[in-house]
């Protein structure tokens, strides 16, 4: 039975276990070493003991705990790797990279000092946000233009200023702030030519209501659906980029280290990081375009050259098949005349079968590719014929491609 990849191995885990530290183990596989750690328990594998790889470096022979045999097979799906930043020189420029570099250096106090209340986005989404009705989760909301700003009414004063001082980092990049029609999802900051979306949110918690007397009639209504709670905003705010791109983060909020206050940087260096990798990705996809178009306009002449080239070997099999045809009315015409002279039939031009032979070389040279054309009365068929090329419906095809007469005229 072949092995399953979606779940670990249990004797090749433990030998990796015993062979490589934890941590640098759990890199190669995208977790953490305590979530390997959990993946080891589950599946009874022993763990090198504290201090083990120190005690290795220094010499010491320290045998392994052997593996336990188990009563059964442990199957444990093994986690799908997280994705690594593509690093900044593949789709950023040395200016972007420096400015990445500054802005993840940068202390947060320093960037604090940045914000302007007076900004007009911010004074607008005040006015805004000061009579907006709120939802069932006691968050604010309005369909007016408005900064993306998704916050309780007693949030509402320190979204502002974290918003201020974002915006003042902003600009003081170099970079604008635009905002769309309507509210949720169209505040951007624009980098370059590319729109970076995102909002300030704050979090919402479900708490439960205190409890009805037990054994009442209010108790099995209200705990018929469950036991009864509401939505209360939590105060703790968090920066949302509502843009896809997988390999960044798209998400900061307070914390028990850190108020979201002091992430103004990091968060202007991703924005960048976002901008500079969507640059790079629509280049490469208008390069692709280009190339493709390059391609189906290369395959389109190639396709004319082919068709071109096959109308002439038609006209080349036509060419030689009228050859024959006139040949062989040639042929005809001989032997008309040697039987017309052994039976004593005049032949001359002015006799009527004498006129009849001069007629029939005139259509095997009319035929002949390698002959001048005789004028005939057919020449004048399009005096009678319709010119237009419709009938009942159907487009008339274009005549088929022939050589000049005599073919030795061609050029």
């Amino acid at each position: 039975m072949e092995a399953d990849d979606r779940f670990w191995n249990r004797e090749e885990l433990y030998e990796e276990v015993w062979s490589v530290p934890m941590r640098t183990l759990a890199k190669k596989y995208g977790i953490s070493d305590v979530g390997l750690a959990k993946v080891c328990r589950k599946l009874q594998i022993p763990l090198p003991g504290r201090g083990h790889w120190e005690k290795k470096a220094a010499g010491h022979d320290i045998q392994r705990i052997p593996l336990p045999p188990v009563e059964k097979k442990i199957f444990v799906q093994r986690p799908v790797p997280r994705k690594e930043k593509p690093p900044l020189e593949t789709f950023a420029t040395e200016e972007e990279r420096a400015q990445i570099e500054r802005l993840e250096q940068s202390s947060g106090e320093v960037v604090l000092k940045r914000g302007d209340l007076s900004h007009p986005l911010i004074a607008q989404a005040r006015a805004v946000l000061a009579h907006a009705s709120a939802d069932d989760r006691k968050i604010l909301y309005t369909d007016e233009q408005c900064l993306d700003i998704r916050v309780s009414k007693g949030a509402l004063e320190r979204a502002l200023r974290i918003m201020a001082t974002l915006i003042s980092a902003i600009e003081s990049e170099g970079f604008a702030v635009e905002v769309g029609n309507g509210h949720r999802e169209h505040t951007a900051v624009l980098i370059g030519g590319q729109h970076v979306k995102f909002g300030l949110v704050e979090r919402v918690e479900r708490v439960a209501v205190a409890a009805p007397p037990p054994g009442g009639v209010l108790e099995r209504v209200l705990n018929f659906g469950g036991k009864p709670a509401t939505n209360e905003p939590s105060g703790q705010l968090s920066i949302e980029i509502w843009h896809y791109w997988g390999e960044e983060q798209k998400r900061w909020k307070d914390s028990k280290s850190h108020r979201l206050e002091e992430l103004i940087a990091p968060i202007m260096a991703c924005f960048i990081r976002i901008a500079a990798a969507e640059r790079t990705s629509k280049e490469k996809q208008a390069a692709e375009q280009r190339e493709s178009q390059r391609r189906a306009e290369e395959r389109a002449r190639l396709h004319q050259r082919i068709k071109a080239e096959e109308t002439r070997v038609r006209a080349l099999r036509r060419a030689a098949a009228d050859w024959l045809r006139a040949e062989q009315l040639r042929s005809f015409v001989s032997a008309a005349r040697d039987s017309a002279r052994r039976g004593g039939q005049p032949c001359e031009v002015g006799t009527p079968f004498g006129n009849f032979l001069a007629w029939a070389e005139q259509q095997a040279d009319r035929i002949d590719p390698l002959k001048e054309s005789p004028t005939s009365i057919l020449d004048r068929r399009g005096e009678v014929e319709p010119a237009h090329s419709h009938y009942y419906g159907y487009q008339k095809p274009d005549p088929p491609f022939r050589f000049p007469k005599p073919i030795w005229r061609i050029k």
